[in-house]
């Protein structure tokens, strides 16, 4: 959840995918639920979570 917004990741199966955003707008009335495309990240073991970490500062 960022500033408004629901994050989650979209699993290329369009009837689920629909359910799940109306499920999570239904949860949160009044945010936008962003789906992505992370099967490149899920390829690599990782997830939305592991993307959204603290960046160090150089």
């Amino acid at each position: 959840m960022v500033n408004g917004a629901v994050i989650t990741a979209q699993f290329g199966d369009a009837g689920k995918d629909a359910a799940a955003n109306r499920a999570l707008a239904g949860a949160f009335p009044g945010w936008t639920v962003v789906q992505l495309d992370v099967d490149r990240l899920m390829a690599g073991g990782g997830g939305i979570h592991c993307v959204t970490r603290q960046q160090p500062v150089p």
